[in-house]
Order: C-alpha cells, then structure tokens, then sequence
C-alpha cells in the first residue's frame, strides 16, 4: 500500500468513527509508529484532522456549516454551471440528483424539459421540481436530516439500487490528484457512490474552487466520472488530466452575472 492509498484508508476510517487510535492504524496497516504520526502530521496540516494523544479527531469545522449559507457561496458560478448542466437533458430522461447546492440549481432549469423523471433525496429539489407538472419526480425515502435537508442513511442506499439513471448529476467538497472526490460528510459521500453505479453516464457540477482540496470522506476517482461542468477558472494541470482520461470537460465563463 502506497503512502497515499493509507492516508485515503486513514481518512475514510476516521470520518466514519469520528476518531481513530495510532495503535489500531500501526495493526491495521502494519507500519511503525512513526509513519503513522506523519501520516498524521500529514493530514492535520490539511486540517481534514486534529491530532489528540494517541491518535486523531475528524475536523469537523467544516462539516458545520449550514446547508443554505453554503450555497450562497459562489452562486453565480454554481448557477451558470447548472444551466449548462440542464441543456444535456433530453426529453423522456430518467435523471438522479443528488444533495448538493450546486444540483440544486439544476432542478431550477428543468420546467422546460418534456417526459422526464427525477430521482432524488433532497428535500429543496423537490420543492423546487413540485412546480413542474410535467416532471415526474421519485423520492428517495430513509432518515431525514435536517442539517442536510435531505434523506440520508441505509434505507436511501437501498432504495437507489432500484433505479437506472440516463444521467447524474452529483457535486462534490473537493477535488483532488490525492484522495480524488470527496464529500464532507461520510453518508453523502457514500450515498453518491451508489449514485454513480446506477447511472449511465456522470456528470460532475463543480466551481473551481473545489481543484486542490480533499474533504474526510472519499467519494470516487476522478476517472469514475463521464463528464465535468466547471469554470474556467479550473487549474491547467486538472484539465490536461480530465482531457486525457476521456473525461468531457464543459467550462462557463468565471464572471458575475451583473
């Protein structure tokens, strides 16, 4: 195991546990002491984690922000992105959206759109599709959760593997060569695996300010994506390697709507 895959394995364990123990990590990947303090070290510099003696706690900082406020961050871009996400939607599609804020924005362009069907576990895209007589919308049942104003846990899990998708839509906290991507909260990311299997093709809505950071838990590779709508403020290097891997990379223009 390379130094990256048990730092991702160190990060997915701690964002389901909340905290982990350097004795369990030294057993469970059979290195020193010493290598697990900086792999540590490592990812508290990051701040995905904080270091406490004998092991680490998930830095939860983050995961504290509430729904509404994050979406407003960078909203301009997010709804540029999801206008152009919503021109790729065909009459009669069967389409999956998942709890991101930038999704959300998608379900605000789809009233046009003839024949379609939704599914999705997030409690304002459904507001928002209730509008559309037109658009036949599938909820996703499971535990409510009210930070997330979605449904989230087993029972959601469960119930996506009844449904094929023409296309995904998903988002994502991070984005990088490292841990790949990654969700804030291990149920969302969990769930948006199981997104990405039910579906025929995955479109990845992200602003460029995800490039470069890695949130605790572990969605996908990067490559587990068909395409990616983004700005065009997205670093060169990630570009290249989208282009490369056969990834279609869509890209709005980085400005404020006046």
């Amino acid at each position: 195991m390379t130094s990256t895959e048990r730092k991702k394995a160190i990060l997915e364990r701690v964002s389901r546990n909340k905290s982990i123990q350097i004795t369990d990590l030294v057993e469970q990947f059979d290195v020193s002491v010493m290598t697990i303090r900086r792999d540590l070290a490592e990812l508290e510099e990051k701040k995905y984690i904080t270091r406490v003696y004998g092991g680490a706690v998930l830095n939860e900082e983050e995961l504290n922000k509430p729904y509404f406020p994050r979406a407003e961050i960078n909203s301009d871009i997010k709804d540029k992105i999801a206008k152009k996400a919503s021109e790729l939607v065909k009459e009669d599609d069967t389409l999956i959206l998942d709890l991101g804020t930038t999704v959300l924005q998608v379900s605000k362009y789809l009233g046009g759109k003839k024949g379609i069907s939704v599914v999705t576990c997030s409690i304002p895209v459904i507001n928002e599709l209730e509008k559309y007589p037109n658009v036949n919308v599938f909820s996703l049942g499971g535990e409510l959760k009210r930070d997330n104003h979605a449904f989230l846990g087993s029972g959601t899990e469960k119930e996506i593997e009844k449904y094929c998708a023409d296309i995904a839509f998903i988002g994502c906290a991070g984005i990088s060569f490292e841990f790949g991507l990654t969700n804030f909260y291990h149920q969302t990311a969990y769930l948006c695996s199981k997104i990405i299997k039910q579906s025929k093709k995955v479109i990845l809505l992200a602003d460029s300010s995800k490039f470069g950071k890695a949130k605790s838990a572990v969605v996908g590779k990067l490559t587990d994506i068909d395409a990616l709508i983004t700005d065009d403020g997205i670093p060169k290097e990630y570009l290249e390697f989208f282009e490369r891997s056969g990834v279609d990379v869509i890209t709005v223009e980085n400005k404020k709507i006046d």
